[in-house]
């Protein structure tokens, strides 16, 4: 009997039970939302009680909300929100609310850039711990997300291309399930989607490319959940970006009081805790009016990226990572397109990148050395700062080295190269030493080539063999 038992309740939990909200519909825990992925699924709470609020922002009320209420047509009527214009509508995440920070400015920014109806989604009630029934409670809010939308169509004449819902953790996938129910929604970003509960779950439970007529996602968290990762790996868009490789960024690795003596105790704490998941949102709104494009460049994988083989991307195209990703849009049919670069790790994070390849020679008595290798490239005009190539890597004669350059500014038609490096051998390799400077450790170069990221045009210079002792600098201008 206790078996019974036991296994009704496990088919009763496995078919689900159904909870429904008038016009919203019903939301259940059956399948597609019960899975390996999602093994406990609970019912969302109601709409009254998660008490979803819309805060309108314009450049007629840049610092005064004002409240659009659905069912309340005198809330739509008596605000600035103007259908000829874009509207930008952002949700925040898990144990967050709609006056979070971060939004506020990312609103100052948006309305900084152009005349847009700015709405922030205030879900807090919502959004607080346990995490599975936060993550429920999105179903609800997404379709309270669509709803307002379709209201403001109806009482307003707003269409519903020129709608943009960014999201959040959690709020990326409410912005899923909002597009899901609003036709030829315009565009939703995902600001690191949510990894627990969502990621390789059926398309029907997480944000994906058929929410919206342009999805773009940022990945910046999507290390293992084993690891403390909290955002998606898996591509879900028309355009997946990959900064720093969409696993951890840079910058993120200080620990618990250096957080807290640098952001203060609250955002410190959420620093240390979050600081990969929380750089999505960073890099974002620094893209909203930042003249550094944050460049992204199609390759199958990091690694590939950093090995120099996704420069140039003439043919492919170059893509733009955040707020005008839509600027650069792929072919008809294709989804998921994987693009990476890399950033500063610590705002302003945009860099511009260059390629630089060094073909090192050989002469008689030529061996290979083991040193830190740094470079310049200087243009028509900038130029990057002094820039580690390598650790103490072996430089090995007749071998070609390929390195990524980031810089602060575009530095234009590639001018001249500057190289350096710095000897230092492993210390059980005595023949290597260099005592007091006797041996004068010496490498090769004989050729370098570069390749400009902004605008894909390749230089090569042609150095012949030109000798580089250790702690000396040479300086290559002549092309070939």
């Amino acid at each position: 009997m206790i078996v019974e038992k036991y296994v009704f309740c496990i088919l009763l939990y496995y078919l689900g039970s159904t909870k429904c909200y008038g016009d919203l519909g019903c939301f259940g825990t059956g399948k597609p939302f019960f899975s390996v992925q999602r093994p406990l699924n609970i019912l969302p709470l109601s709409p009254e009680s998660i008490n979803t609020k819309f805060r309108l922002y314009t450049r007629k009320n840049s610092k005064s909300e004002h409240l659009l209420t659905y069912g309340d047509v005198s809330t739509l009527h008596g605000s600035h929100f103007n259908p000829a214009h874009p509207t930008k509508m952002i949700s925040h995440g898990f144990i967050e609310n709609g006056r979070t920070s971060w939004m506020g400015k990312m609103k100052d920014e948006m309305l900084k850039h152009g005349d847009y109806n700015v709405i922030n989604i205030d879900w807090g009630s919502g959004s607080l711990p346990p995490y599975t029934q936060a993550t429920a409670n999105t179903r609800v809010v997404g379709a309270v997300v669509a709803r307002l939308i379709k209201y403001l169509q109806k009482e307003l004449g707003a269409k519903p291309e020129t709608f943009h819902l960014i999201g959040h953790s959690l709020g990326a996938h409410i912005c899923g399930y909002a597009g899901d129910r609003t036709p030829h929604l315009g565009r939703i970003t995902g600001l690191d989607p949510a990894d627990p509960y969502f990621q390789y779950t059926d398309r029907t439970v997480r944000l994906d490319e058929t929410d919206a007529q342009f999805v773009d996602i940022i990945h910046t968290d999507g290390i293992s959940i084993l690891k403390l990762g909290y955002g998606m790996i898996q591509p879900c868009g028309h355009v997946d970006y990959y900064p720093n490789g969409g696993e951890t960024q840079p910058g993120c690795e200080k620990g618990p009081v250096s957080s807290i003596l640098t952001d203060g105790l609250y955002n410190g704490v959420a620093q240390f805790v979050a600081c990969n998941h929380l750089r999505s949102f960073e890099y974002f709104t620094e893209s909203i009016n930042a003249k550094c494009p944050f460049r992204g460049y199609q390759c199958t994988d990091y690694k590939q990226f950093r090995s120099g083989n996704c420069m140039p991307c003439q043919g492919k195209g170059c893509g733009v990572m955040g707020f005008h990703a839509d600027k650069v849009k792929p072919h008809a049919g294709k989804t998921n397109v994987k693009y990476y670069l890399d950033t500063s790790s610590s705002g302003p994070y945009c860099r511009y990148h260059d390629q630089i390849q060094i073909t090192f020679g050989s002469k008689l008595f030529s061996r290979t050395e083991r040193g830190a290798l740094y470079a310049t490239i200087i243009g028509d005009k900038g130029r990057t700062g002094r820039v580690k190539l390598t650790d103490d890597n072996e430089i090995e004669a007749g071998k070609s080295y390929t390195y990524m350059v980031l810089s602060k500014v575009n530095i234009g038609a590639i001018k001249t190269v500057e190289l350096g490096w710095t000897h230092n051998s492993k210390w059980y390799k005595v023949l290597d030493w260099n005592i007091l400077g006797l041996r004068h450790p010496t490498v090769y170069v004989d050729k370098i080539s570069v390749v400009n990221g902004e605008d894909s045009k390749f230089v090569a210079f042609c150095t012949q063999n030109t000798a580089m002792e250790t702690g000396q600098k040479v300086s290559i201008s002549r092309t070939c």
